[in-house]
């Protein structure tokens, strides 16, 4: 491991940090508000949060400038043990022998991923920068696309058929984990373009870079997508724990970076074994991933989600007339005619 590679994984370690607790505190705003972007916008929580998620963006450009991609979005798995420890001061409960399993195989499966990946290192040189930047640039639009049907599915009306069900089941459940597999992937794209330009600076100067109107138009698209991003992320808080959201968010991101990252960015040359050592982490990750999800408690409060359901009524059958003393007519009342019901 060279020294710029080490330095690159210390920066991303810190600012795996900065995303766990940004994430974690920006959590605890939405699922306060219920969802309500009206009420967790007016939270100071939420807004600390963004603080410390722009410090962690910011930790992650120094980490790119030393290190590959697939390998500075990989330390991000360290934010998921992070979370899960703040998670569990206010669910004293929710450290159990399957969520602590479940977070030890995520880890390891991202790790291994990053190791197997470090160990077959490409030769950098020949690369076309510009060509690169078309590639991601395109990759980004594509996955900006996706996740507009993603939210778009988020919108709509869950349906009115079934019966009360423990929140953290369900299409709810469903829709945030896409929600936050979408922000992911978003993310990750967004890194490997931001990747691309950190090393035309490096190669030609800011000042050359700054007047190529490609830039504009990376920035120009860099914008909305983060902004997707965050809103799928932000749905993503309302119904899942922090800890799963982080896990998914760390998880799609790692994986999508380092797709991007072997496939068009030349970063690594894994060999066939190799490869298929890859195949294996990626497997392990996910697998600890949604047994995380399955282990913790829902978002919030215990809360309930519930359908709308018809109150139960009594069949009644027939209508006759009853009348009490002197053979007065009362009123027609329903009367129960079935057999023993009187």
């Amino acid at each position: 491991m060279t020294g710029s590679l080490l330095a690159g994984l210390s920066i991303a370690l810190v600012g795996a940090l900065l995303l766990a607790t940004g994430m974690d505190l920006q959590s605890r705003a939405v699922q306060a508000a219920d969802g309500r972007s009206r009420e967790w916008l007016r939270d100071h929580r939420w807004w600390a949060g963004v603080a410390l998620l722009g410090s962690a963006v910011g930790t992650n450009l120094v980490a790119l400038a030393l290190a590959p991609v697939s390998a500075v979005q990989s330390v991000n798995i360290i934010a998921l043990a992070v979370s899960t420890l703040l998670a569990a001061r206010s669910r004293p409960g929710m450290l159990t022998r399957r969520t602590l399993g479940a977070v030890a195989a995520s880890v390891i499966g991202v790790l291994g991923f990053v190791a197997v990946l470090s160990a077959h290192p490409a030769d950098p040189a020949g690369h076309d920068l510009d060509a690169q930047r078309t590639a991601v640039m395109t990759i980004l639009v594509a996955l900006v696309l996706l996740a507009g049907a993603a939210w778009l599915i988020g919108r709509r009306p869950a349906s009115s058929e079934g019966t009360t069900r423990p929140r953290g089941t369900g299409p709810s459940t469903a829709r945030a984990l896409l929600s936050v597999a979408s922000a992911a992937t978003v993310f990750a794209s967004v890194t490997t373009v931001v990747k691309v330009h950190v090393d035309l600076v490096l190669g030609r100067g800011l000042p050359a870079v700054l007047a190529d109107p490609v830039t504009l138009l990376a920035v120009g698209l860099l914008l909305p997508a983060g902004a997707l991003a965050s809103v799928l992320l932000q749905r993503g808080h309302r119904d899942l724990a922090a800890p799963t959201v982080v896990a998914g968010t760390t998880l799609t991101d790692t994986l999508t970076a380092a797709a991007i990252g072997i496939l068009v960015l030349g970063e690594s040359a894994p060999t066939p074994f190799a490869s298929l050592l890859l195949l294996a982490f990626a497997a392990v990750a996910v697998l600890g991933v949604l047994g995380l999800r399955r282990g913790l408690p829902a978002a919030g409060p215990a809360r309930e989600e519930t359908a709308p359901v018809r109150a139960a009524r009594p069949l009644l059958i027939g209508r006759r007339r009853v009348s009490e003393g002197h053979g007065a007519d009362q009123e027609p009342a329903l009367v129960d005619l079935r057999p023993g019901s009187r």
